[in-house]
């Protein structure tokens, strides 16, 4: 980035954050940060795009270069492939020149082509929302220097979101899902880091094993909302049934669950998540005996991480190499071990 092009980008995210810090809806920050990208980058088009929390497709929430008619229509899995990586794990998507890279190019594009483009994820508190995307009909419009422009003002998206989201749980005070009768992810991410400070001091292990429903959108489309919604609950249930007093879970995303596991070696936590999905796997959910099974990825403090953002992106990869592995699988790292 050049020096007056720096100038204009500070200018930019002091206006960003002044107008984070003043307003609650998201929907001017978003189109600020779309606006502000395409002004500094010459982009032909920017847009973000994030996970849908009920349906978990992606759609378009801001653009700008793409028709209106393309928007509405946008309605993308969370694959597997180049996107879904991003999702998953974090690693942003930079292609100087298309014609190098022309499947990852096909896979990422939005209405168009293009010659060059950069995605990054927008997430906040170890929480995937989605992605920020750009292209250009130039190569080499995006340089490496440039990813962390994009995470700056990807994050500023994430931050009116979730301030957003924030105050409208704080008007329900809940601790728990209702859906799901789990913890909330907000209580159980203090909970979670209050046990991996005590699993410092007093040098213990502690697990996360996080899953994914594998079918959970065909339960959706098949059988409605309203069989969705029993199954979540008697999903919910049998998580809770399998926990010990001071374990504790929560619903991560529409099809996702964590599960905390303190106080136990690697072999204890993989031995749990064998179980919780062979116990999910030969269950029959709801008066119309759904069944499904879940992706698992195993997570243990220390070795896999010595925070809380290291340790749930650890489970996050690993969730993504089980479903990149098949599906109905635990993983660890990038090797199954169930």
């Amino acid at each position: 980035m050049k020096d007056p092009q720096s100038t204009q980008c500070m200018e930019f995210v002091t206006e960003l954050l002044q107008l984070l810090a003043t307003h609650r809806h998201y929907e001017r920050v978003f189109h600020l940060v779309v606006d502000r990208l395409t002004r500094l980058y010459h982009c032909r088009s920017c847009a973000i795009v994030l996970i849908d929390s009920e349906s978990e497709y992606l759609s378009i929430e801001n653009c700008t270069g793409v028709s209106r008619t393309f928007c509405k229509s946008f309605r993308q899995r969370v694959a597997t492939g180049s996107i879904g990586e991003l999702l998953w794990t974090g690693r942003p998507i930079l292609i100087s020149d298309a014609t190098l890279l022309p499947e990852v190019a096909g896979s990422v594009q939005l209405e168009q082509p293009f010659a060059s483009c950069c995605c990054v994820q927008i997430g906040v508190h170890h929480q995937t929302l989605g992605y920020l995307f750009a292209d250009s009909e130039r190569k080499d419009a995006f340089l490496d220097a440039d990813i962390s422009v994009f995470e700056t003002f990807a994050r500023i998206a994430a931050l009116a979101f979730y301030q957003n989201r924030l105050y409208e749980d704080n008007l329900r005070l809940d601790r728990v899902d209702h859906e799901t009768n789990l913890q909330r992810y907000s209580f159980f991410s203090e909970n979670l880091q209050q046990n991996l400070v005590r699993a410092k001091e007093t040098n213990e292990g502690l697990g996360l094993v996080m899953m994914d429903i594998d079918n959970y959108k065909r339960i959706t489309n098949t059988y409605g909302s309203g069989t969705r919604t029993a199954f979540m609950r008697e999903f919910g249930g049998l998580i809770a049934r399998t926990l010990r007093p001071f374990d504790s879970a929560c619903r991560y995303g529409a099809d996702e669950v964590i599960i905390m596991l303190p106080n136990s070696k690697a072999k204890e936590i993989i031995d749990a998540a064998r179980s919780i999905c062979a116990s999910i796997q030969d269950h029959t959910f709801t008066e119309h005996d759904v069944t499904t099974s879940v992706s698992c990825g195993v997570a243990v403090f220390p070795d896999d991480g010595d925070n809380l953002e290291d340790i749930i992106l650890s489970a996050k990869h690993s969730v993504f190499e089980a479903q990149r592995a098949g599906r109905n699988k635990v993983f660890r790292r990038d090797a199954e071990v169930g």
